[in-house]
């Protein structure tokens, strides 16, 4: 009994120590997931800024939305994975939005240099 006795207070002391170190890490992974959320947040704001709303994926938006949730229910790792994926979104929507805006400019130019673009038979295949 008494080895059981002297097992149990070191293993107590080491429980203890574990659960009073593993507190401020979860804080900051609350502190992380909020910051990441906050910048997706900010992000799709911006898309939908610059873009009149062109250049945002068409599931960024749900995405954005289980960040939240899984901040709300404190499910971290869940909101900061989440939010990183609008983050990644965003800003690929927003380049693919600039390199079709600059194409559009690029044919724009091309056409008044060659002259007036006849758009109706050039969509049907003629020349």
């Amino acid at each position: 009994m008494e080895a059981v006795k002297n097992l149990l207070t070191p293993g107590l002391m080491a429980l203890a120590a574990l659960l009073l170190c593993a507190g401020p890490a979860a804080a900051g992974s609350a502190d992380q997931a909020q910051e990441k959320v906050a910048k997706a947040q900010a992000m799709m704001k911006e898309v939908r800024r610059e873009t009149d709303g062109w250049g945002l994926w068409k599931g960024t938006k749900k995405v954005l939305g289980n960040a939240e949730q899984s901040l709300e229910q404190g499910d971290y790792q869940a909101a900061i994975d989440a939010a990183e994926e609008v983050i990644f979104q965003a800003k690929k929507g927003l380049a693919q939005y600039r390199e079709e805006q600059e194409s559009y400019d690029q044919a724009v130019g091309a056409a008044s240099a060659n002259g007036d673009l006849k758009e109706g038979a050039w969509t049907k295949g003629e020349s």
